[in-house]
């Protein structure tokens, strides 16, 4: 008997070990196949920012008027709403690459489309196969998640939250670019992205082994869907957080615009396209060191929850600068707090969000949470635009702030703390 319990521990140190060993490897190999994610990840965002800021002018030259370029938004964005979760759970069942494919296919069919659309109805059509299998970054989030450690995952997602950023901050400017040389040929550029896309998932992304997994990616059992919807409770307070997110964002980012062009100026002149280039190039490079150096350090010294408090916070006295400040400085360190705020929310809550579902569950919840994004920015940008579009650019303003500190107060009930989780 004791020799046997001798050789149990002699055995278990080395088993540890082995375990030890078998899990950094595996997390060095994960960052290994996140570069390749960054790549089509970035590419995808980029194909994305071309097309946002073109897509009204576009419109317009086929003859729709303000109201039919908001449905045409408004029908992306229904259509998102109800692909996301499809895509999600069916990356769950057949595996990320292959439905990260057939999406990829679908936006580019949509690109191609949309460049030889010579109607409003084919404008339409492209949009709506865009919007229906647009689930390239909630699987993409689900993809990184599933390689990475739960100890790297929030860096991971990191990567492809920066390489959206990425993406969005060199679109638009390759969009201003290439309009000199024709209407459709940012779209055109757009689809040249998209397919490489394509290509570049197809070769650099390894396909899925669902019966050699990680040691870090443990399963649940397949429950009914209405139970494993169901018995995700925190993570649905995780979903009602980032409700409240999305719908301050989309507020924010869907008529900053106009926002600036009424309330600032500079050289003179009110706030146009260059001076929102440069914002939105600073608002990329803010994103960069977020994600590159800030997130990993701020995890070190507090807690999910206090860095989502403290991000509420941040973008709620942004919002509120906004509505009081009007000088050019003043505007600067609040789109420094707006962005900051932003990134970290983002951030911490969709770690958070893939950290409290099972690992062949996280398809299914970021689809969910890409819903939650296309409802928000169905129903904020019309309360957006019909505060400024009354002028009310103070009530605007502090509309956000307020929604912004009911996010921080909630972040405080709702997340829960490390020695709880």
């Amino acid at each position: 008997m004791q020799t046997e319990r001798s050789r149990e521990s002699e055995r278990g140190p080395r088993d540890m070990g082995s375990t030890a060993e078998a899990r950094e490897a595996i997390a060095s190999e994960s960052a290994l196949t996140l570069v390749p994610t960054f790549v089509v990840v970035a590419v995808d965002a980029t194909g994305m920012g071309i097309i946002l800021p073109l897509l009204p002018f576009y419109s317009q030259r086929l003859g729709a008027s303000p109201f039919l370029i908001g449905a045409l938004i408004s029908a992306y964005a229904v259509c998102q709403l109800i692909a996301g979760p499809v895509v999600g759970m069916l990356s769950d069942r057949y595996g990320r690459r292959k439905v990260l494919v057939v999406s990829q296919i679908g936006t580019f069919v949509g690109f191609v489309l949309l460049a030889l659309a010579g109607n409003l109805t084919l404008v339409f059509l492209a949009r709506i196969i865009d919007g229906l299998t647009s689930g390239n970054i909630s699987v993409a989030h689900a993809y990184a998640a599933e390689h990475s450690a739960p100890a790297t995952r929030k860096q991971a997602l990191g990567m492809t939250s920066g390489a959206i950023g990425t993406g969005l901050l060199v679109g638009p400017a390759l969009s201003s670019l290439l309009v000199r040389y024709g209407e459709t040929a940012p779209v055109w550029a757009a689809a040249a992205l998209s397919l490489i896309s394509i290509l570049a998932t197809i070769a650099l992304l390894p396909p899925d082994h669902p019966a050699s997994e990680p040691l870090y990616q443990h399963r649940v059992p397949e429950p009914t869907l209405t139970r494993s919807v169901l018995g995700m409770r925190y993570a649905w307070r995780l979903l009602g957080l980032l409700i409240v997110f999305f719908f301050v964002n989309s507020m924010f980012l869907s008529q900053i615009g106009l926002f600036l062009s009424a309330r600032f100026s500079w050289d003179g002149h009110p706030f146009g396209a260059r001076e929102l280039g440069w914002m939105f190039a600073y608002a990329g490079f803010i994103n960069m060191i977020v994600q590159g150096l800030l997130i990993t350090r701020a995890n070190l010294i507090a807690s999910d929850r206090s860095i989502v408090v403290a991000a509420f916070a941040c973008m709620g006295l942004g919002f509120a600068g906004l509505a009081a400040g009007s000088s050019i400085g003043l505007l600067a360190i609040e789109l420094t707090l707006i962005i900051v705020g932003t990134m970290f929310a983002r951030s911490t809550l969709t770690a958070e969000l893939s950290r409290s579902t099972a690992i062949n569950r996280q398809g299914m919840i970021m689809g969910l949470n890409q819903s939650l994004m296309s409802g928000a920015n169905i129903s904020a940008p019309l309360v957006s635009g019909a505060l400024i579009g009354h002028r009310l650019f103070v009530a605007w303003a502090l509309v956000m702030a307020v929604i912004a500190a009911i996010g921080a107060a909630l972040a405080r009930q709702l997340l829960d703390t490390p020695r709880t989780r």
